[in-house]
């Protein structure tokens, strides 16, 4: 027997914060759905709590992995197994507005979209603190001309790279991920880019709901993103891969401007995250990566002037002399603005550095 949507999480030690996800999840205005839990082999009482939840709402279905699989082949499994038209996922530490899935399968089911993309709000697990401005979780980037219509990637072309590349912000038609073959890579960190702009790149219609129906936590003390250690390498693979999938779509040679310069500019900013122990090896990698980008004389006409930029500062200068010298005052700077940036800085009034900014 089918249903509308399928909610798949994907866990994994999480039995702090598990409890605020599912029942947020539970307590949905939108009853018609299957609560899909992948358990990635917890070793605290993450599967306890979940089998208590279980105990009294039928609507869950739950898979216990027998090795830590990460998280993109449990979500895999999850669509594989999911009855639903519709597929949304959540984290563990995560949790939403009680109407978000009513709000967000009318929207999707309105407009007869492949994907749905709703705002969010950022929560800070140390302070518990909500930032409702996040920028990022706003969808600032796509123009308000597209908040009653559908579009497709080409209609944001110029700036689909930074859209959010989290899936848990999205609702997708079950049918559409499978026919396009939109899945999660296996056995690497930060996944969540490959799938996500697959899915955009594939999708024929997308739109969006403007309204906060997430809470995303982040400060967690345990999560991938704040252990800033050799994890991070795993960022080489994902741009690799999202560059192949470009290929594949034959869409490369139309988009690599755009990618480079998200992958030039995506690299350093972790760069700059990565713990000291790490950020040698993390330098070299990237210098070798920028010297094979496949970039001749005749694109450099073409790639910004920020993305050459951090290109020749990495390819040219050892870690010996960058770390030490350079490190800091291109934080500071914000090198990733490219030279205007420091000239502005440097030699120009507040006003012209306020207006550049904007």
């Amino acid at each position: 027997m089918s249903v509308k949507v399928s909610i798949i999480l994907a866990v994994y030690n999480v039995e702090k914060y598990i409890r605020q996800t599912l029942d947020s999840v539970v307590n949905q205005t939108f009853k018609d759905i299957e609560i899909i839990v992948v358990d990635n082999k917890s070793t605290d009482k993450t599967l306890e709590i979940v089998n208590e939840y279980a105990k009294k709402d039928n609507r869950f279905v739950i898979y216990k992995n027998s090795e830590n699989l990460k998280q993109g082949i449990a979500r895999n499994f999850g669509v594989q197994m999911a009855r639903g038209e519709y597929i949304f996922f959540i984290d563990g530490d995560d949790y939403m507005e009680l109407t978000a899935i009513e709000k967000l399968y009318n929207r999707i089911e309105e407009t007869q979209s492949d994907i749905t993309i709703c705002t969010w709000n950022q929560f800070d697990d140390l302070t518990g603190k909500i930032d409702r401005n996040h920028v990022y979780a706003k969808l600032k980037q796509i123009p308000e001309e597209f908040d009653n219509k559908t579009f497709n990637w080409r209609d944001i072309k110029y700036s689909v790279f930074w859209q959010t590349s989290v899936p848990w912000d999205k609702i997708y038609k079950r049918d559409f991920l499978i026919n396009k073959n939109v899945k999660f890579p296996g056995g690497i960190y930060f996944e969540d880019n490959v799938f996500v702009y697959d899915a955009l790149f594939k999708a024929d219609k997308i739109s969006i709901l403007r309204e906060d129906l997430i809470y995303y936590r982040c400060n967690r003390k345990n999560a991938v993103t704040n252990t800033r250690n050799q994890t991070f390498f795993d960022y080489f693979k994902i741009f690799n891969l999202i560059g192949d999938n470009l290929k594949k779509l034959n869409l490369f040679d139309e988009m690599k401007y755009y990618y480079w310069d998200y992958k030039v500019i995506t690299l350093y900013w972790w760069f700059m995250k990565v713990k000291l122990p790490y950020k040698r090896k993390f330098f070299n990698m990237m210098k070798q990566d920028f010297k094979y980008l496949g970039m001749d004389e005749e694109d450099k006409e073409f790639v910004r002037n920020r993305t050459l930029f951090l290109i020749n500062r990495f390819t040219k200068l050892p870690f010996f002399i960058y770390y030490p010298l350079f490190f800091y005052f291109d934080k500071f700077f914000r090198i990733e603005h490219g030279k205007k940036s420091y000239a502005v800085i440097l030699f120009s009034t507040f006003e012209k550095w306020y207006e550049y900014k904007k």
